[in-house]
């Protein structure tokens, strides 16, 4: 980040509470004023599946969008950074809002897969493709500014490259940070669990050279032996390379990725070094001319907080396929939660890294089952949507919600809906209560289907 040097030995910086202190700002040469940006019609904060999707539908729903994301590449754990498979189905039966997710979707031949399948750049030029959004790369968000306590006016967000503040207001606001990092700070109601949340990945891939190939002692990682840690026989350590069911996944969150890390390091010194597993080995080197190509340093989270809006869905809602008169969101993945592999956790009892998933009954994976748009919508911040894994559902209702594509799918409906906010100067609630039919026609519109202005015709 940043190093001072002093030659007066009790200088101590005034590091306050602020993003940027002003002593920082000045050696930058960075205003004190944030530079204002907007006023927007709907403000997505994370880019991923959820935040991507839903900026691009709100953009073809003729609105001017902003899509603020802290990393360099959209797609989140669909992307080059964590290379997780966007998992789920678009089904065609109730509306069409899977169109815009399969435009963004990779062809991905393996979960993790080489850099390059993971289309960022396709991602970006679709994005970037819309006249009515503006997305701003490399920009995490920090602040809300409140108009009320009820009612967001702005976010504020820092480049993270320069250090510039900008300022973004606007009518509507999306949180699709997967954590839910805006709704927290603008005292949304929310919900988490003390223990026992899914966790964390970090996958790592390695490939045998043409010569041997050294690999240095790891003292600061796991002291791992074979039998403690699965072998990856595809090349790569998969999904289930997972830990922080305990920790809290916010004040913990370095700390869960940094255990993951020593987790993979500490199997590959046990492959490289200790001899495991050489039996799997099919080149007859034992591992001499393996070589790491790569460790994940962004975690794939699966659970945090979720919000809670008007509607929480749970479990039972799911297998008893109750229905909802604004069920919009077909989810077609199983109840799936992750849990510590007992065969894998005696070693490390209280932090284990590999998981186990169970796969309960109810969810029909060619039909669906609709997830109301209620659930999409804070119940006490009357300007804030959801979408994504940090919806209103509980925790075992997560376990079939929080696949990408799906998540994508919530942000078309919020893009829809916050035209309609925009066109009737209405609030999320108000979409429910007043013009369902309208977001219900809306979302009968195939994707490519875009419009000016929200008083425009489509085209």
């Amino acid at each position: 980040d940043a190093l001072l040097f002093s030659s007066d030995p009790d200088f101590k910086p005034d590091n306050s509470s602020e993003i940027l202190p002003a002593w920082r700002r000045e050696m930058l040469g960075i205003s004190e004023e944030p530079v204002e940006e907007g006023p927007f019609d709907i403000v997505f904060i994370g880019g991923g599946y959820a935040g991507t999707c839903g900026a691009i539908s709100a953009a073809r729903m003729g609105l001017k969008v902003a899509l603020v994301q802290n990393r360099g590449v959209l797609g989140g754990n669909g992307s080059s950074e964590v290379r997780v498979w966007a998992m789920g189905n678009t089904p065609p039966g109730l509306y069409p809002v899977g169109d815009i997710v399969r435009e963004l979707e990779d062809n991905a031949s393996a979960s993790p897969a080489p850099y390059e399948e993971w289309e960022d750049d396709k991602k970006e030029r679709i994005a970037r493709a819309e006249d009515n959004l503006s997305l701003f790369f490399h920009h995490h968000a920090y602040a809300v500014e409140m108009e009320n306590d009820k009612h967001i006016d702005a976010v504020l967000a820092f480049d993270t490259r320069t250090g510039t503040i900008r300022k973004l207001t606007g009518r509507t606001f999306c949180d699709s940070t997967g954590h839910g990092f805006i709704g927290m700070l603008a005292g949304a109601d929310r919900e988490m669990i003390d223990k026992g949340r899914m966790g964390m990945s970090n996958m790592w891939a390695w490939e045998n050279a043409d010569s041997p190939q050294e690999f240095p002692e790891t003292p600061w990682a796991l002291d791992l032996e074979e039998g403690d840690f699965p072998y990856p026989q595809k090349f790569h350590a998969q999904w289930f390379w997972e830990s922080g069911y305990d920790k809290d996944p916010l004040k913990d969150l370095e700390a869960i990725r940094d255990w993951n890390h020593r987790a993979g390091f500490g199997a590959w010194n046990a492959m490289k070094n200790k001899g495991a597993y050489d039996r799997y080995d099919k080149t007859g080197s034992a591992h001499k001319n393996a070589r790491l190509t790569w460790m994940a340093y962004i975690g794939g989270t699966r659970e945090t907080q979720p919000r809670l809006g008007d509607g929480i869905r749970t479990e039972e809602d799911v297998v008893n396929k109750k229905p909802f008169p604004d069920g919009c969101v077909l989810t077609t993945w199983s109840i799936d939660l992750h849990y510590p592999k007992e065969q894998y956790a005696k070693k490390f009892p209280d932090n284990p890294f590999i998981s186990i998933a169970v796969h309960g009954k109810g969810v029909d994976r060619k039909r669906g089952y609709p997830v109301p748009y209620r659930c999409f919508y804070s119940r006490n911040i009357e300007n804030l949507f959801m979408a994504g894994r940090n919806i209103s559902v509980t925790h075992e209702a997560l376990g079939t919600i929080r696949v990408m594509k799906t998540c994508g799918m919530m942000g078309v409906v919020v893009g829809k809906a916050a035209s309609i906010c925009a066109k009737h100067d209405s609030l999320p609630r108000d979409v429910y209560y007043q013009h369902l039919e309208e977001l219900i026609d809306l979302c009968r519109l195939p994707g490519n289907m875009r419009r000016n202005t929200v008083n425009d015709e489509f085209f």
